[in-house]
């Protein structure tokens, strides 16, 4: 090509000579041949590699020089502190002992180093004392570098030792071959020294970590017991730890095959195990093996639970390995088991209570439904209270001016007339009753009641109100005392006070019911609680949270509550208080956060209320000593006040009249004679029952009837029937109740 030649001279036992004879310059080229500067760099530089290769055939003096530039770089930094940051120990293997002192130097800096010869020398070293890391070069005699990474990989104390390969032959396709072999990298010479020490850094580092990881996996495996094992897939070859030999029954150094495996899984399980096995074998699959179950072991026949997890290896569509872990869970499914057998009795216990619940939840909507009637029966009274003070006024002069003018009127169409008048009146009474009736807040009723009946005619309705998380007890006082409140009232208390005591046990506990007498002779503590006097007790008891210090002063404030909105009303306690002082009685609480709270209630003992009912009738049974008086009315509405005196005057009564009940005492204090005070009951600057008791100190024998339009008289219950004139009336009521006072 160039026009050169090439000649040969060799002498047997001195050595050979190549010459090579080129012309110079480029004049000898034809034309096309020749081109411009080349502007890449020459790799002329490769070659050396192959010098250096040669030169190794020298005694080993001739070549230090140049083995020197192969590992030394005077621009590196290796001074720098190891990242593992402890000595391990590296084995050099290398035929030249210049390469084996070089490599040594450049790295003894960092790690121990001990270098030999060969392959052979490397093996019977590195079984003798276990090295971290080996750099061996490829070729040597005995043994080459390719033979000593199969020896190692095939030890299976030595196969996961780092091996680097060292070699002058470039390229990529050397580069792969030596990684195909096994070697975990291929450092092709010429490189510096600074390259050298960060690959074997590099791969100490990976190896330690390696090392630590599996120490922590064997850690991990040991804790949790697992069994680990292998499977060709293609032999049926299987390999054990001592840990999955003990599962099975067998002794740690016991051989497993794949007939002593199958023969331990239990007959029931064996199909559906060998189908799991399948699957995972089948390169259609995800190869995960995933199972549970028994197997019988070889030495006591006792059965075992085993959880089993792993997967197939594939390569080219083919099975070619497996390995998996496996858990004995014997004790987990004992325990599930258990739980099974736990949660079906559970069950059926729980079918059963939701199916009394059912029935108790309708029955307790049914009593609050009938509670809900009475708070709202309750509601309207009070508002039906004052609406009918007005409305009777209205009806008592419209009837009491009809029946007057009824007297002088004599024409037929005249007499028609009022009688449509009176009737239409009369109608409007009577529904003012209905209303009242209806409402339940007609005049109380006050009758001798046996407390203990009424809690036990109660008690399905009350069993039905709390539900199935509460618990009703009931402690009665075998001699209990008689009260004289109305029975009607006396129910919805109860029951009031239950739901209360029920609202505050949010997860159910023990209400109870106890009856007492109680004489309290000392004054009350508040404005609730009792006077002194004989008194039949009801407690309620309930186990709930209690009532905090800064609620309870305000637990009788009507429409308080505490509970959330749409829940309560905010007076259920204030109606109980109610009752009770309208009853001639008390209430008290008593509570501690976290433990309970106690309402009892104080009504007043039958007999002695009724002893002064007797008294006061045989007061009532004097003679006649009047039938024709001076009556003083007293009225603060014009209209009811001038009816009034037109009704007495017709029935032959003098009657005087004032509008106040301050008037009143002065037109008494002047010296009038008066008879009779016939006053009515609302009026604004004093009412009939404080004018009435104004009178009665002062004139003590000057009898007082009080009239009135309200429905609820628990206010004028000191005062007996004969002092009592429901509005509107009749002349006959009115003479009737004037005869029975003036007598």
């Amino acid at each position: 090509m160039h026009s050169g030649e090439i000649r040969v001279e060799s002498k047997v036992g001195h050595g050979t000579t190549f010459i090579v004879t080129v012309p110079f310059g480029r004049d000898h080229l034809p034309a096309d041949r020749v081109q411009t500067s080349r502007s890449l760099a020459s790799t002329a530089i490769g070659a050396d590699a192959f010098v250096q290769e040669a030169l190794r055939w020298l005694p080993s003096a001739q070549a230090s020089g140049i083995s020197e530039a192969l590992i030394d770089d005077h621009d590196s930094k290796t001074d720098a502190v190891p990242a593992d940051g402890e000595r391990s120990r590296v084995l050099i293997v290398d035929d030249n002992a210049d390469m084996r002192e070089h490599l040594s130097r450049a790295l003894a800096k960092w790690w121990d180093v001990e270098a030999v010869s060969d392959g052979l020398a490397a093996l019977e070293t590195a079984r003798q004392h276990r090295p971290n890391l080996v750099l061996a070069d490829v070729m040597m005699p005995r043994l080459d570098g390719i033979g000593l990474l199969s020896a190692l990989r095939s030890d299976p104390d030595m196969a996961d030792i780092p091996v680097i390969l060292l070699s002058a032959r470039a390229g990529e396709e050397a580069r792969i071959e030596g990684l195909n072999v096994g070697a975990d990298d291929y450092l092709v010479k010429p490189f510096s020294a600074r390259e050298l020490v960060a690959r074997v850094r590099s791969h100490l580092s990976m190896s330690r970590r390696l090392r630590e990881s599996e120490a922590r996996l064997q850690a991990a495996v040991d804790l949790v017991k697992l069994g680990r094992y292998a499977w060709n897939p293609q032999t049926n070859e299987l390999q054990w730890d001592d840990t999955l030999k003990a599962m099975w029954g067998l002794p740690a150094g016991a051989p497993v095959d794949y007939d002593v495996w199958r023969s331990c899984v239990h007959p029931d399980d064996l199909a559906r195990v060998e189908a799991a096995i399948q699957r995972c074998a089948d390169p259609r699959g995800d190869g995960v093996y995933d199972i549970e179950y028994r197997v019988i072991r070889k030495t006591d026949g006792v059965e075992r639970w085993i959880a089993t997890r792993g997967r197939t290896n594939f390569e080219n569509g083919a099975p070619v390995s497996f390995y998996g872990v496996a858990l004995d869970v014997t004790d987990r499914k004992r325990i599930e088991k258990t739980l099974e057998r736990r949660v079906e009795a559970r069950t059926r216990e729980l079918e059963e209570a939701n199916r009394q619940l059912r029935s108790q939840i309708e029955q307790r909507e049914i009593a609050e439904a009938e509670v809900q009637q009475l708070q709202r029966l309750e509601a309207i009274g009070q508002i039906t209270s004052g609406v009918t003070h007005d409305f009777n006024n209205l009806l008592s002069v419209v009837l009491t001016n009809a029946r007057l003018l009824s007297h002088n009127l004599r024409e037929p169409g005249d007499q028609e007339g009022l009688e449509l008048i009176r009737t239409a009146a009369e109608r409007g009474v009577n529904l003012i009753a209905q209303l009242l009736a209806f409402s339940r807040k007609q005049r109380l009723e006050p009758q001798e009641v046996d407390l203990n009946g009424k809690i036990v005619e109660l008690s399905d309705l009350l069993g039905a109100t709390l539900g199935g998380t509460v618990q009703l007890r009931t402690a009665l006082a075998a001699d209990l005392w008689p009260a004289l409140v109305d029975p009607t009232q006396i129910e919805a208390m109860i029951l009031n006070l239950a739901i209360n005591a029920r609202d505050a046990m949010l997860s159910g506990g023990i209400l109870t019911l106890e009856t007492f007498n109680a004489v309290i002779d000392s004054g009350p503590t508040g404005t609730e609680g009792p006077v002194p006097g004989q008194y039949v007790g009801l407690a309620v008891h309930d186990t709930g949270i209690g009532i905090p210090d800064d609620v309870l002063p305000r637990v009788f404030e009507p429409f308080f509550t505490t509970k959330q909105l749409g829940k309560g009303s905010g007076l259920g306690l204030a109606q109980v208080l109610g009752f009770a002082k309208q009853s001639g009685g008390g209430v008290r609480v008593e509570t501690r956060v976290g433990e309970g709270t106690s309402v009892k209630v104080f009504l007043p003992r039958a007999e002695v209320v009724l002893r002064d009912h007797e008294l006061e009738s045989d007061v009532e049974q004097g003679p006649r000593i009047k039938v024709t008086a001076s009556i003083l009315v007293v009225d603060d509405d014009t209209a009811v006040l001038r009816t009034t005196r037109r009704m007495l005057d017709a029935l032959g009564y003098a009657a005087v009249s004032t509008e106040s009940g301050p008037e009143a005492l002065l037109l008494i204090a002047s010296g009038r004679e008066v008879d009779l005070v016939l006053t009515d009951f609302a009026m604004p600057e004093m009412t009939g029952v404080e004018l009435a008791k104004a009178i009665h100190a002062t004139y003590p024998g000057l009898p007082v009837i009080v009239v009135t339009g309200y429905g609820n008289r628990e206010e004028l219950k000191d005062f007996g029937e004969a002092r009592i004139l429901q509005k509107p009336y009749t002349e006959g009521e009115l003479m009737e109740k004037i005869a029975e006072a003036l007598n």
